[in-house]
Order: C-alpha cells, then sequence, then structure tokens
C-alpha cells in the first residue's frame, strides 16, 4: 500500500521535500546571533554551488550512461526535487532578511583581496551589467571581511550594519538563477532524450532485475482470449515468458504485458504512445496480469479509472 501510495505522489513529495530541505538549510545557515556575521561563503556553497553542481553532475552522467525510462524518471524527479529545494531557500532567505537584520561577511585565510573577489563574483553574477543592484560592490566586500582572531565584528562593520545586509540580493538572484534557472533548463532538455531512453522490454529474466515487489512470484495471466490471435507481445519491466503465448514480429496487434498490482504511472502510457508512434497501423493493447492468480479487481478498475483519466481507449486482456 505504502510503495502504491509513494509511487503515485512521489512527483509531489520529491517537490514538498525538497521545499521544506531548502527551507531548513537556508534558515540554519541564517541564523544570526548578533554577535557574529553570517558566512557568505559558507551560505552561498551549501545553498548554490554544491546543489548546482550536483544537477549538473547528474544530468551529464544520464546522457554518457545508459538511458532507459526509469534513469530518465530519477533524473526529472531530481531535478523537480532540486527547484522546489531552492525555491524554498529563497523563500527562507527572502521571509528571514524581512523579518531579522542579518549582516552578512566573509573570511578566508587564503590571499584574496576585494578588488579579486570583485572579479570572482562578477564572473558568476553575470547579471551585474544590467542590474548592479543585484550583486556587490567592492566597498561592501571590503568592508565585510573579517577575522576571527580580531573578533567577529568590528567596529566599523558595526556602524555600517544596514551595508552588510546589501548580501541578500546577490544571493537571493544566485539562487534563482542558479538554482530554480539551470535546473528548470535541465528538465526541459531532459525532454530531447525522452526518445532515445525507450523502456526496455524483454521476453526473458532479465526483466526481473526491475521487478518493485520482494520474494518469488509467477505471474499469471488469463489469456483464453488471445490464444490463437497473432500478436507482437512486449513486457513493461514483465518476463512474457510465464504466459505461455506466441509472439510474432509482423502481428498488426501489439500487446503489452503489465504487471496489474503496480500503480499505472505515466511512463507506462509515453511508452504505449511511443509504440503507436513507432508502429502506424498497429493496434496496441494492455495485458493485466495478476500476482500469485488472477489480477484482483480492485487492481484492474484502478487501471481502467486511469485509462478513462487520460481518454485513452486500449482494449485491455485481463
Amino acid at each position: 500500500m505504502l510503495i502504491k501510495l509513494f509511487n503515485r505522489y512521489k512527483s509531489i513529495l520529491f517537490i514538498i521535500g525538497g521545499f521544506f530541505l531548502g527551507a531548513s538549510l537556508s534558515g540554519g545557515l541564517l541564523f544570526y546571533s548578533g554577535k557574529e556575521l553570517v558566512n557568505v561563503f559558507v551560505y552561498f556553497a551549501f545553498v548554490v554551488l554544491f546543489p548546482a553542481l550536483l544537477s549538473i553532475f547528474g544530468f551529464i552522467s544520464f546522457i554518457f550512461l545508459k538511458k532507459d525510462s526509469a534513469k530518465l524518471l530519477g533524473l526529472r524527479l531530481s531535478l523537480l526535487g532540486g527547484v522546489a529545494f531552492s525555491l524554498g531557500a529563497l523563500a527562507s532567505l527572502l521571509v528571514t532578511i524581512s523579518t531579522q537584520d542579518i549582516s552578512f561577511g566573509w573570511a578566508t585565510t587564503l590571499n584574496i583581496d576585494a578588488k579579486s573577489l570583485k572579479s570572482l563574483i562578477d564572473k558568476i553574477a553575470f547579471w551585474h551589467g544590467f542590474c548592479p543592484d543585484c550583486t556587490v560592490s567592492e566597498k561592501l566586500i571590503k568592508l565585510s571581511r573579517y577575522s576571527r582572531l580580531g573578533g567577529a565584528v568590528n567596529k566599523e562593520q558595526i556602524q555600517n550594519a544596514l551595508l552588510l545586509g546589501q548580501w541578500w540580493k546577490f544571493l537571493a538572484v544566485s539562487i534563482f538563477v542558479y538554482g530554480v534557472g539551470l535546473r528548470a533548463l535541465l528538465y526541459g532538455l531532459s525532454f530531447l532524450f525522452r526518445k532515445e531512453a525507450k523502456i526496455e522490454f524483454s521476453s526473458n529474466k532479465e526483466a526481473e532485475d526491475f521487478k518493485q515487489t520482494q520474494g518469488s512470484y509467477k505471474n499469471i495471466a488469463d489469456t483464453k482470449e488471445l490464444e490463437g490471435k497473432e500478436i507482437k507481445l512486449l513486457g513493461y519491466y514483465f518476463d512474457t515468458s510465464s504466459l505461455n503465448l506466441q509472439s510474432s514480429d509482423d502481428a498488426k496487434e501489439i500487446v503489452v504485458a503489465v504487471k496489474s498490482w503496480e500503480v499505472p504511472i505515466l511512463d507506462v502510457f509515453d511508452y504505449l504512445q511511443e509504440l503507436k508512434e513507432e508502429n502506424p497501423g498497429a493496434k496496441i493493447s494492455i495485458l493485466l496480469a495478476g500476482l500469485e492468480g488472477a489480477p484482483k479487481e480492485s487492481d484492474v478498475n484502478i487501471w481502467l479509472r486511469k485509462l478513462k483519466e487520460l481518454n485513452l481507449n486500449y482494449k485491455v486482456y485481463r
């Protein structure tokens, strides 16, 4: 039951979970006691830089790995969760700076001066040319540097506390551009691989690698209606050898066997649509197989309701 609910609502769960994770992390890093400055470097690294690099690495890894529908779905879910993470972090940042007086600073052991750091930030904030207020000035960078040896906050920083808070604009735009915008772009690009990331179907035991249930089972379906028919039998993550049906590559009807006890996710219907496009004139049908017996009526009804909801007129064998 829990697996079915997760499969049905996993996109929503990824979005909700990502949002609250981003909001929590951002809120924790923005905790300000008033005795020391909020470290810009740490906040930028954990809220903007590392998440963006993980998304880019995940996308590149998908491109070079064997692409299938499961990996594509995983990529999209992670990107959706990432977008939600950044929106949560951005919301937390805006709420915090609106309700509290936050002062930002930076510190490093490396020999970096304000001019060099300004040059680096301008490369990151490529929007500085048309939105100079959305980045930071060299004066602000120089003022906000602090040393642990000299104390967390010096007299000049206390006198310019309002100016030290202006880092939030750079951070907010960075979250939106590299967190929301970049991931939204990668999510859009993932659709370019939709045709390439086909569902792997099989009539042998390799399909068992994809099963979502534990333990041994026997796939059973009422195939009397199909006996004697010339069909091309495929399996959606399903071992079709247990059905004892003949399959012909030249058949005008393609029957896709699916596990009736698993929730019908949209990827199944995307796969059926792709089959229809690749085999013009062929009739596409669905064969519902049961677990240790005929398909349960409740499971069959879920599939039928989903087909009706999506306005899909596929023949269903069970």
